[in-house]
């Protein structure tokens, strides 16, 4: 996160890095993290992001992190005509996966408008063709119907459901892309 200036941009959106410094940043995540769309991933663990504090330490202590250990990360999602903050979209490593986890989240009034298939995708690509990220797994709750549909949409290969030592052994929807197959990939 050296260039405070990058940005990758769609038709609808800018994605860019979260800044620890941008108050409109910090209290963006607050609301996000307390949508029910986000808690009802959490499954019942308490949501830590309540304050701007709180979010200015995530965005500090482990985002930052994120993007200084792998070269991506959690960006922000704007909408580019007014500069609003609607979502996050990440690329993820686990260290026990062998490529990393393509993620999002929007605010409520955002979802089902084909910003989530906008966002990945511009990330998905630039990751590709700037860090030579060729391959990425996409995990998410089966039963959450609008990220399935997300996956299929960004091309991704349906891998089954299975237990990720990663997610607490918790069963887990898992996609692929880029990947001959699966196999032991640190699944």
């Amino acid at each position: 996160m050296t260039d405070p200036n990058f940005k990758i941009t769609t038709s609808r959106l800018t994605i860019s890095y979260l800044d620890p410094a941008n108050p409109l940043h910090c209290s963006f995540l607050v609301s996000l993290w307390s949508t029910p769309e986000f808690l009802s991933m959490l499954d019942g663990r308490p949501n830590t992001i309540t304050t701007p504090a709180a979010a200015k330490a995530l965005i500090e202590n482990r985002f930052l992190a994120e993007h200084a250990r792998n070269g991506y990360g959690t960006y922000l999602i704007s909408l580019s005509d007014s500069n609003t903050p609607i979502g996050t979209v990440s690329l993820l490593r686990v260290p026990s996966l062998l490529a990393p986890d393509i993620g999002f989240a929007l605010l409520s009034e955002h979802m089902r408008k084909g910003y989530a298939v906008e966002a990945a995708q511009a990330l998905i690509s630039y990751a590709d063709r700037e860090l030579g990220t060729t391959a990425v797994f996409g995990f998410c709750d089966e039963r959450n119907q609008a990220s399935m549909a997300t996956m299929r949409k960004l091309g991704m290969k349906w891998e089954g459901t299975r237990k990720l030592k990663a997610f607490v052994d918790k069963d887990t929807a898992v996609w692929s892309r880029g990947m001959d197959d699966v196999g032991d990939w640190g699944l």
